[in-house]
């Protein structure tokens, strides 16, 4: 079983000045035990061996780019992940092979997987400390690593902290590929159809990583509280066992499935209750194989939540030093320049992808080529208890994909919402340990994917990957519903001045997942009947436009619906002023089409 990467960002030491120092406990597991109020956070065809189909030759779409400095290896560290199949197939091995993209690009790499994103901030610290030496060719260190982009905020945190006394930074310069459904939120089958049967759950999970951002974002949407605290136990809330590694979240389910249960204090609305209970974990946050092992051993769990739905939270971002790379910016363009033209050649040709898993299981040390290449584009299997379970599922990115994700060309600034939302979760739960977030600009680049653009016009007019939504398709289910209190003018669906900040947030929450969107106006039960219908629909039209007219490359017209439900579903009694404040609101709902 493949490991999942451990982004915990503790324990990170770094070489400055000569001197080993922790840097940041932003992920950090333990927590001293205090007691705070559980709240709402902010199948395809795969390559076989002797399959007869030819590798397509890449099309070199930038051949005219300036060749970068060839003879220098650049050390770069990978997360045992698909998305990143791209720049190996690029690479053509774990060093530079000589007839591969990279080579023909003038940039040479060494790739190294590497589980640990404290050892890739102190890895990046020590490549950092030689350019503040003026060393052009650092020979220590990282040059380069890849991470689930949903973690930036924490990362970039670290990293500043370690940096900073070198007069060093460390920046995201494009995105190699996605997770699209490979990482989930696993909980009992019944979630699926009533996501507040998710309050009471207890879910292994490695705090504040990727994964568990799947199932704090599924409650957000869902408004179901999440309880900060690994140490104690809330009913009406989304727990948590806290763990250093995915693995270890896998195996504590499978031993709560024979009995290995806990105590905890039980706590309500953030005071202790006085009752101790026996509780049982029956959730994991986790990606392929980890589900795979959950499917066969335990069974009766579905993925209530991955990055199937949130289809833009966790880009595989490639980061690299911010003044190494000023220096050196023909190699940092071509090396994504092979990349993204690898992309291509493996989303046109199954050989392609085959080549690339070869290269993935050679570097990650680990399964074959053909395992690789089946959990790239994902499966449907049943798990112990007969169940469907999707598994795997990541893809890779061109030069296209990257100018929509990070909002060049006109595009909506997909990456920056992303960013602001994940962001946003870590600190509202554990500001102690994230007391800031620092500003999108200071850690993301998109100068080098624009120049590149600019140097390769066919690639920069091609399509992205993006939803294609049909308006007249049936829902299949509701995914996600959470209410707005966003304010009108009285009696008109015009937006007061402190609706905008609520409108704002709602667009950030929304954008960052790829299902369709139904807006549903509501009023109080005050005057007419069929005038409160009227205005409530008026009012989802305007929520409706605002999304359109803020994002339109997020939420094209056949992604958006309205419904109007007047005063016909109140949520409160009409017979208080709050009750009523209540009832005029605007739901959004994210909801599965065929």
């Amino acid at each position: 079983m493949a490991i999942k990467p451990l982004p915990r960002l503790l324990l990170i030491v770094a070489a400055v000045g000569g001197a080993w120092v922790g840097i940041n406990r932003y992920t950090q597991v333990a927590h001293a035990h205090s007691v705070s109020a559980s709240s709402v956070p902010s199948q395809a065809d795969v390559p076989v061996a002797g399959s007869t189909a030819t590798a397509a030759q890449p099309t070199l779409v930038t051949s005219t780019l300036a060749p970068a400095t060839g003879d220098y290896t650049a050390r770069t560290l990978l997360l045992p992940w698909n998305a990143e199949a791209g720049i190996a197939l690029a690479n053509g091995d774990a060093t530079t092979a000589a007839d591969s993209l990279m080579a023909r690009h003038g940039v040479h790499l060494a790739l190294e997987r590497q589980d640990d994103y404290s050892q890739m901030v102190a890895e990046q610290a020590l490549f950092a400390q030689e350019v503040a030496n003026g060393v052009a060719r650092p020979a220590k260190g990282a040059a380069f690593v890849v991470i689930m982009g949903d973690a930036l905020p924490g990362y970039a945190a670290s990293a500043k902290a370690a940096l900073d006394k070198l007069g060093q930074q460390i920046e995201v310069v494009g995105a190699l590929g996605y997770s699209r459904g490979e990482d989930k939120c696993m909980l009992p089958a019944e979630v699926v159809a009533d996501p507040q049967k998710a309050r009471g759950s207890l879910i292994g999970a490695v705090l504040r990583d990727g994964d568990w951002n799947i199932c704090i974002k599924y409650a957000a949407d869902n408004r179901i509280p999440v309880n900060a605290d690994p140490k104690t136990y809330d009913p009406d809330a989304m727990n948590f066992v806290s763990v250093g590694a995915f693995t270890e979240a896998d195996e504590k389910l499978i031993a709560a499935s024979k009995g290995a249960c806990e105590t905890r204090p039980v706590v309500s609305a953030g005071k202790l209750t006085g009752e101790s209970r026996r509780v049982c974990q029956n959730g994991t946050a986790t990606w392929t194989p980890g589900d795979v092992k959950i499917a066969r051993e335990v069974g009766g769990l579905a993925a209530v939540a991955s990055t199937r739905e949130y289809m833009w939270q966790m880009p595989a971002a490639i980061i690299g030093n911010k003044q190494w790379m000023a220096q050196n910016p023909a190699f940092v363009k071509n090396l994504l320049a092979a990349s993204f033209e690898a992309s291509d050649a493996i989303k046109a040709n199954d050989a392609n992808l085959l080549a690339a898993s070869t290269v993935m299981a050679k570097v990650m040390k680990e399964q074959t080529p053909e395992w690789w290449a089946k959990y790239h584009r994902g499966v449907v299997e049943k798990d112990s208890k007969g169940l469907d379970i999707r598994l795997g599922g990541s893809t890779t990115n061109n030069l296209a994909d990257n100018l929509y994700l990070l909002g060049l060309n006109g595009n909506d600034n997909l990456y920056k919402r992303v960013y602001t939302v994940y962001g946003g979760i870590a600190k509202s739960l554990y500001p102690q340990e994230m007391p800031v977030v620092l500003p999108y600009e200071q850690v993301v680049n998109a100068s080098y994917v624009q120049a590149l653009a600019s140097e390769a016009t066919a690639a920069a007019s091609a399509r992205p990957a993006t939803p294609v939504f049909d308006a007249s398709a049936p829902a299949t289910s509701t995914f996600a519903k959470r209410s707005w209190a966003i304010e009108f003018d009285t009696g008109k669906a015009t937006f007061r001045p402190q609706a905008i900040p609520v409108l704002d947030a709602m667009l950030d929450q929304v954008a960052v997942s790829g299902l369709t969107v139904q807006v549903s106006g509501h009023t109080d039960n005050v005057g007419d009947p069929a005038s409160n219908l009227a205005l409530s629909k008026r009012r989802a039209e305007a929520v409706s436009a605002w999304l359109q007219a803020n994002a339109s490359s997020s939420f094209p017209k056949e992604r958006v619906r309205t419904r109007a439900y007047g005063d016909q579903q109140p949520v409160a009694a009409n017979d208080t002023a709050e009750g009523r404040a209540r009832n005029r609101r605007v739901d959004i709902a994210l909801v599965r089409t065929e």
